[in-house]
Formats: C-alpha cells, structure tokens, sequence
C-alpha cells in the first residue's frame, strides 16, 4: 500500500538560517557557503506513516540511520530531472533537482555534499542559498516525519554522492542520479 504525500506551499520567512563560507576560493564557488542551519519551522507537512511501524516512509524513499529519508533514483526507480536556473553566476550552480528530505522527529543530522563532488554540487535547504553542508534538527513533532523541500545543485548531469553524518557520528552515503543515472541504475 503505498502512501501519497501532499506538499503545500511554504510559510513566510520567520528567522534567516545560520550560515559559514565555505573554505573553497571565493572566486570558484562565492555563491556556496561551507553550512548552514535549516529551522524546523522550514518544514512544509508533518506525518506518520500509516501502520505501527514507524520506519515506513513510502516505497521511493529510502531511510538512512532511522534520521533521514532520500528519494535516491534506485529507490525511486528513476533518474532524478533537472532544471536550468538562471539563480547564480556560477556555473557549477547551473542545473538544479528539487529533492525532497523526510527528518524523524526529534534527532539532529547533517546531510552534506562527498569530499569529492565539493568543486560543482551543492545542496540548496533553508532558504539562504547553496551549502557544502546542511544542519537539520531537533525538532519536535507531534508526527513521526517532517519533509524538508530543497534542490541540489550540480554543473552537468551526473550520478553524485551525498552523506548523512548520523548523531552517532557515522557516515551513510547515497548515490543519486540527477539527470544522469548511477552505476547501480544500470
């Protein structure tokens, strides 16, 4: 059985997000700043999943560490679609895929760009632009998620990485296709 979620339109600004410059070259990546701190009140719904177990999310979502949900293009059985936004001059912050983020209540995580991909991906959640590195949580709930709406940005399609750095300090790693597909999609 599979479970739809409804996405109304967001709230008004309430306070700016915390944010750092990023260590990379002002002039490669000025646009991108190194984290930011995304408010709970951010979020655009809140839910439960339908049954008594409360690690179920939907089908095309995949949940990392019990903290996070991803809709990853191996999950969700596709390639994610791009847009051209004309937002920034940088031309690492060309194309754009709106991805959706499900927090658990309650739990405090970062979902950050792989070392590797620093030079032309991005993440764009809470409203104050494009990060390396994004701050989500505790926030409290009477429901078991919170979906987050932000994009990643990246230069050209490609298969990159993104990392949830769980309370515990592990690392998960998820590849998505963003306009291109990964390995495992093949």
């Amino acid at each position: 059985m599979g479970m739809a979620l409804f996405l109304p339109g967001c709230g008004e600004l309430r306070e700016p997000p915390v944010t750092q410059h990023t260590s990379l070259p002002p002039s490669t990546r000025a646009a991108v700043v190194d984290r930011i701190e995304v408010p709970c009140e951010y979020t655009i719904t809140e839910f439960s999943p339908p049954g008594p177990d409360l690690n179920t999310v939907g089908p095309d979502f995949d949940i990392i560490g019990g903290v996070a949900a991803l809709r990853t293009s191996e999950t969700a059985g596709h390639v994610a679609q791009l847009s051209a936004h004309g937002l920034y001059d940088d031309p690492t912050l060309r194309l754009a895929s709106k991805t959706p983020l499900l927090v658990r209540r309650g739990v405090t995580f970062e979902l950050r760009v792989a070392d590797r991909f620093h030079d032309r991906v991005a993440l764009d959640y809470g409203r104050a632009g494009p990060s390396l590195r994004t701050t989500f949580g505790p926030c409290p709930s009477e429901t078991e998620w919170l979906l987050f709406t932000g994009y990643v940005w990246v230069a050209d399609p490609e298969c990159i990485t993104l990392e949830v750095v769980l309370p515990d300090s592990t690392v998960e790693a998820r590849e998505l296709g963003l306009g291109a597909p990964c390995p495992a999609d093949l």
